[in-house]
């Protein structure tokens, strides 16, 4: 807050905008989503997290990696299957099939021999057999998983990326065109992959200090990534191999993570502040150089915040590695830019969270999320549920068309040779549920008594009190001014 010889001499009166309001008293609102009065509160501020039925969890998971870098995921999920590091050598990753939950048998699994230690993996968002891993022999390994699973142990990958100097940091898949691959390394560059012919395509430089992360627009057109050098750097890949812009990033070392949201039109970062304290800062995608327009201090803690960000609700969820309680926002591109929500405490420490496709989502629970909780020995399934009474009815307000992105809408030759595209949507109302807009209104219902319920209650005695009370306030002259009051004028 502002010194108090800052503070201005008035109060704004209750016509001024919310906005005006903040400026003059110099809150951080981030703290007041609860005020009804002055700033806006989130609907979702009431969402619940819910482990599912144990039928549906991954059990007896033995051997787990707990190497991979503080800002990875450490494990990764799609729709059909879950793939697990473990700490076995030869970097060997487990396979476990989403459809056949259970306990995993005291045996060895077949598993992805890696050959060298895992330090970040994802799935082809458009390919659901295939799983890129890179290794801290800066290479990147790309493994086709047959249908139904694993029966055997993999040896060999499909394709072998090579041209990295030092050990690769993360990976991340292109959002929009199939088989582009972006990774950077300790050798302080990115370099982007083309999965159709195993070939470098691009290379990108400009970063002074480690590269904590990458994250690519919606759109799929720019890359934004943080450095331990303390920028935010965003990239036109097909452009430039320097970035378009450049910005002051988090001021801590410890590590960070980025997201795009509100349409691409803001980037949101979690990471530390000088006093290692954990926070989450706002930038506007088109002045990065400007710094943040809004920031909100979260708590203290080590551990990096991993960010999963939905786009049909602008709620943002942020879980780290460690810890037990997962933080949820609804990020606004306005005042007050953060509005948090319910938090959801897992019942013992996470080793990872990754999040799946909207399509999972049960809609006639009101899910707007649902996740994968990775714990010592189990992988547990969250649902986060939006609270409503009317759960007959289909939530449109809730619900708006999703894109379907489990389909690519370009090749990597074409985003490469300059095309664009984006994904094609769809609505999720099931066909046998009608929209609670359209649902019938119902009459009101009279939540109070009639006055003559309570007169009747009443004693004769207390008629005649409030009688001559109510003739006595309405007949009674203004009081005559205080010596005090006739002193001033």
């Amino acid at each position: 807050a502002r010194p108090a010889a800052a503070l201005p001499r008035f109060l704004p009166s209750p016509s001024q905008s919310t906005k005006a309001i903040q400026s003059l008293l110099g809150i951080n609102t981030a703290h007041f989503g609860v005020c009804p009065f002055l700033w806006p509160t989130s609907k979702f501020r009431h969402i619940q997290g819910a482990v599912t039925h144990r039928d549906t969890h991954i059990t007896n998971l033995r051997g787990l990696n707990l190497t991979t870098p503080g800002e990875s995921d450490g494990f990764c999920v799609n729709r059909h299957r879950v793939a697990v590091p473990l700490a076995i050598s030869g970097g060997q990753i487990a396979i476990c099939e989403r459809s056949q939950p259970g306990r995993l048998p005291d045996t060895a699994l077949p598993t992805i021999q890696n050959s060298v230690n895992v330090v970040d993996l994802s799935w082809d968002p458009f390919d659901a057999h295939r799983l890129a891993v890179a290794g801290d022999d800066a290479k990147i390994r790309v493994w086709q998983v047959p249908k139904g699973g694993l029966k055997d142990t993999l040896t060999e990958p499909e394709v072998l990326l090579q041209g990295h100097t030092e050990k690769i940091y993360s990976i991340a898949f292109h959002p929009l065109a199939s088989g582009l691959l972006a990774s950077s390394s300790y050798d302080l560059t990115v370099r982007l992959w083309n999965l159709e012919n195993g070939e470098q395509v691009n290379l990108l430089t400009g970063h002074e200090d480690q590269i904590f992360c990458m994250a690519w627009s919606p759109d799929g057109k720019l890359l934004a990534t943080l450095s331990k050098d303390g920028k935010v750097r965003i990239y036109d890949p097909r452009k430039s191999t320097a970035p378009v812009q450049e910005g002051p990033g988090p001021e801590g070392h410890r590590g960070a993570r980025a997201v795009w949201v509100c349409e691409g039109k803001y980037l949101l970062v979690s990471g530390f502040d000088s006093r290692s304290e954990r926070k989450l800062s706002l930038y506007s995608a088109d002045s990065v150089s400007s710094g943040a327009v809004a920031s909100t201090d979260i708590d203290t803690s080590p551990s990096t915040l991993i960010p999963f960000y939905d786009p049909d609700t602008g709620v943002v969820i942020l879980s780290a590695k460690g810890e037990t309680r997962v933080h949820i926002y609804e990020i606004v591109p306005e005042d007050p830019y953060f509005m948090e929500c319910s938090s959801f405490n897992s019942p013992e420490p996470l080793k990872g969270f990754a999040f799946l496709p909207k399509s999972e989502c049960n809609v006639r629970d009101v899910e707007i999320a649902v996740g994968l909780m990775l714990t010592k020995a189990a992988i547990e399934p969250v649902a986060f549920k939006v609270p409503r009474v009317k759960k007959e009815f289909f939530q449109d307000d809730v619900y708006t068309d999703t894109a379907v992105c489990w389909e690519p809408a370009l090749t990597a030759s074409a985003w490469l040779s300059g095309s664009n595209g984006q994904h094609k949507k769809i609505s999720l109302k099931p066909k046998d549920m009608t929209p609670v807009s359209e649902a019938p209104k119902e009459a009101p219902v009279r939540k109070y008594l009639p006055s003559s319920v309570y007169l009747e209650e009443k004693t004769d005695e207390q008629k005649k009190e409030e009688v001559r009370m109510s003739s006595h306030l309405v007949c009674r002259d203004d009081p005559p001014r205080s010596r005090v009051s006739l002193m001033c004028f």
